[in-house]
């Protein structure tokens, strides 16, 4: 994949504007894309196509950022502290915009590939917008930097009937001079049966006190989740990413492994803890 050199204009991108005319002062919006493991340790590449970003704004017309043809990516390739430059200062009219989304071709040379080296064919849907709250004024020029993190544990899923794997992307986004992390070591025992090599996650829910469930989509769902790492013998550590300021609930479980959307997985948590965000990154280590 390509990538721009920050503070470059993107010179391979088509800028569509629905909806409102191209008179007036313009703000300028600049994109990086990362992104959380997906619950399958076994998964080693996610092969897409990327399109661009889509706008949302308070009176239901779009802006779409778009390349002028799709660039190949492989998603895994984004997680940890690993980001692709999508689109650099590209213009907005004016508005309030309250939503983005990640826009993925789909066509048939979409894959998921396991560590054996099996591929599954890969089916993208459309996802719905992620929260974002600024305004491009009509009087004034504005510039926007956004790091958006695509939740693979949260978007992807497992067809057993049809052996295929399907993508609806779900994103977080967060202004990049705002975004904070919650990051430390893990050291506990896990119930017999799992492992937190394999089925290790943190997830993050918004607010104090949150009661920490799977992904199910009924409940309270957590708004980010992370996998636990260990680089070369070293401890076991974890990272939430790119989370705007507040007040989070952030749970461990040790099979995380098993939580597919909307499937009511039996996912259990060992442990809850409140942890404010302010900017910077904050440390909690789960410890015995």
């Amino acid at each position: 994949m390509t990538h721009s050199k920050p503070g470059a204009a993107s010179a391979f991108v088509l800028l569509v504007l629905a909806g409102l005319g191209l008179g007036g002062c313009r703000g300028s919006v600049s994109t990086d894309l990362s992104a959380d493991a997906p619950a399958n340790p076994q998964i080693v590449g996610i092969n897409v196509g990327v399109l661009g970003v889509e706008f949302q704004r308070s009176d239901a017309t779009a802006a779409k950022i778009e390349f002028t043809t799709a660039e190949p990516a492989d998603l895994i390739t984004l997680l940890e502290d690993n980001s692709f430059r999508l689109f650099t200062d590209e213009e907005l009219t004016e508005g309030s915009y309250t939503g983005v989304r990640l826009l993925l071709e789909d066509n048939d040379d979409a894959s998921v590939v396991l560590t054996d080296g099996t591929e599954f064919p890969l089916r993208l849907t459309e996802g719905s917008y992620a929260a974002v709250d600024f305004t491009v004024d009509e009087d004034r020029s504005s510039n926007r930097s956004l790091v958006l993190t695509l939740d693979l544990r949260k978007s992807l899923s497992f067809n057993e009937d049809g052996r295929e794997y399907a993508l609806t992307p779900t994103l977080r986004a967060v202004d990049a001079a705002d975004a904070g992390q919650i990051r430390g070591n893990v050291d506990i025992t896990c119930p017999a049966g799992t492992s937190p090599q394999t089925g290790g996650a943190v997830y993050a829910f918004a607010g104090e006190d949150i009661e920490p469930v799977e992904i199910d989509g009924i409940d309270t769902e957590p708004y980010a989740t992370t996998a636990m790492l260990s680089s070369f013998g070293g401890p076991l550590t974890y990272a939430l990413r790119a989370l705007p300021p507040g007040d989070y609930t952030i749970a461990l479980t040790c099979n995380g492994n098993d939580d597919t959307p909307a499937a009511g997985d039996d996912i259990q948590f060992q442990r809850a803890v409140n942890v404010s965000v302010d900017g910077d990154a904050i440390t909690y280590n789960f410890t015995n």
